[in-house]
């Protein structure tokens, strides 16, 4: 049960979880005892274990981590807390569904940067700061004070706790507010991801400086508009002078760490980083990669657990199917194959597994049409083509000689459909997909099959555009501009990113015109088995 809708800051409206009504319902919410919350709030000190990880230019960033029992604590409260927060917009860090990704994106298109950061950004939330955070919540003072004592320190917010991310977001909660006002005045973007601030926009951001906008590169941040400054004043911040960072169209533009001149992507030295690491592993082994890390770069990790989290990192970033991701995947799966990472194909590659090649027993008057797996459908093809036998064969062009017995489990004449049934192993093909995209006219499109097949032949990919799309005797068309010669029937037109926008019905040299089959007509039909 909730308490009744208290205000968060000035304009935002939350419920109190009924958790927090007095201090006996808090703990037992937290399965603690009264004699447990006395040893931690005399002793908490001794439950933390402080440490360095290392970040750019040799600094080190100090964490404290909490032990196993006060961590299970705090995480318990961070639910509680995520049911007070909802994150503006703006917000990045710490927020579902989004990430430095996600941040870096909404500067994509901007051609001017205002980098910002907040020093000292945890130790400057102090713990009287969080209580007073929780009272004007609603939340019982005496289980404000509490929780701020669990969640808190050496009195300050301590970077490594669960709860700190969460509170740290609340306590922004009114600077994000006031700093969307100035990006709004100032008509630019404005992000947030933790202690990392950033302001673009298409045109230079003289609303943010006092005088002349400063030359790219490192600035001062007396040179910042007085009420841009006093927001983070009044809000207990203080502007990092090392961090302070403006770039216009011409010079390197990085958003918490990747670039975004002209797309979301790593920094250079990340991959020659990398590279070098890799190189080491391959030539002088693994032991020495090791020590290179552990003495050199004083991580503790392990050098396959540190090259896999830093390549599955550029793969989220450039994505799986980026050749660069790929390439070094591969040359890190060759050397620790036992946590090797995922490969995910490229579109040409599914493409060329997901297109099959299906014919007739009948020898003697040999004829072959082309088939596809489509994702959430199963094995298709055009109904003309394996309407004369009770069964056929299957086959994919890499290994002509591994047929599979194959036969019609559902069909539709009129719209000249067909579903194969088959017991194909899944680790023999991949699968296009059922767009839910509407095709218009004049939209790019690919056709694939195996026109005219010989030995030795590969998937033929034939690019067009539609040119119509009309009604034939009731069932919805695609006309393309490509030729689609037989054998080519029963394959997909489909866009670049293997969504189909139908099946190939008929065409070639002898064919006025070229059509497929819509992919709604298929739809439709499958609604109505």
């Amino acid at each position: 049960m909730l308490k009744p809708k208290m205000m968060f800051g000035s304009t935002h409206r939350v419920n109190i979880p009924a958790e927090f009504s007095d201090t006996t319902t808090f703990l037992q919410y937290l399965e603690m005892s009264m004699a447990e919350l006395k040893k931690i709030w005399f002793y908490r000190g001794r439950m933390y274990h402080n440490f360095n990880v290392s970040k750019v230019a040799g600094k080190q960033r100090v964490i404290n981590a909490p032990d196993r029992r006060l961590k299970m604590i705090q995480r318990k409260i961070a639910i509680l807390l995520d049911q007070l927060y909802s994150p503006r917009n703006p917000v990045h860090g710490f927020v579902r569904h989004r990430s430095i990704k996600t941040n870096a994106l909404s500067h994509l298109s901007g051609k001017y940067l205002l980098n910002l950061d907040l020093k000292d950004f945890f130790p400057s939330i102090s713990e009287s700061r969080v209580t007073g955070l929780f009272i004007s919540l609603g939340i019982d003072g005496e289980v404000a004070e509490v929780m701020a004592r669990l969640c808190c320190y050496n009195s300050h917010l301590p970077q490594g706790a669960p709860t700190s991310p969460v509170i740290s977001n609340m306590i922004c909660f009114r600077l994000d507010k006031a700093l969307l006002e100035i990006a709004k005045a100032a008509r630019c973007i404005y992000t947030r991801y933790a202690d990392d601030i950033t302001f673009s926009s298409y045109r230079p951001l003289a609303g943010l400086f006092d005088g002349a906008i400063p030359a790219p590169g490192k600035c001062e941040p007396v040179l910042l508009n007085e009420k841009l400054r006093m927001v983070f004043q009044s809000n207990g911040f203080n502007i990092n002078p090392d961090k302070t960072y403006y770039a216009d169209k011409n010079a390197r533009q990085t958003v918490t760490g990747l670039r975004v001149n002209e797309m979301v992507n790593v920094d250079r030295r990340y991959v020659r980083n990398l590279r070098a690491t890799l190189h080491v592993v391959e030539t002088a082994g693994i032991s020495e990669a090791q020590r290179i890390l552990k003495d050199e770069h004083l991580r503790t990790s392990s050098i396959a657990a540190h090259l896999q989290g830093k390549i599955a990192w550029l793969g989220h970033i450039k994505g799986k199917t980026d050749p660069v991701f790929r390439s070094l995947a591969a040359r890190y799966n060759r050397s620790f194959p036992a946590t090797a990472l995922t490969i995910e194909p490229t579109a040409d590659q599914v493409r060329n597994r997901a297109v099959w090649i299906v014919e007739h027993p009948d020898h003697e008057n040999y004829a072959q049409g082309s088939a596809f797996f489509l994702k959430d459908v199963g094995l298709v093809t055009a109904w003309h083509c394996v309407e004369d036998y009770e069964t056929y064969d299957l086959f994919h062009p890499s290994k002509p000689a591994n047929k599979f017995k194959v036969k019609v489990s559902k069909f539709c004449k009129a719209r000249d459909l067909a579903l194969l049934a088959h017991e194909i192993p899944t680790t023999e093909y991949y699968e296009l997909l059922l767009t839910e995209r509407q095709f218009q006219v004049g939209d790019h499109l690919l056709a694939a099959g195996y026109p005219g097949f010989g030995p030795g032949d590969k998937l033929n990919i034939k690019p067009g555009t539609i040119s119509s799309l009309p009604m034939r005797f009731g069932v919805q068309m695609v006309e393309v501009t490509q030729k689609l010669p037989s054998g080519m029937s029963g394959g997909p037109v489909m866009d670049e990113a293997n969504a189909v926008a139908g099946i190939i019905h008929k065409g070639g040299p002898e064919e006025p015109r070229d059509f497929a089959v819509h992919i709604e007509a298929l739809k439709a039909w499958l609604v109505g088995l």
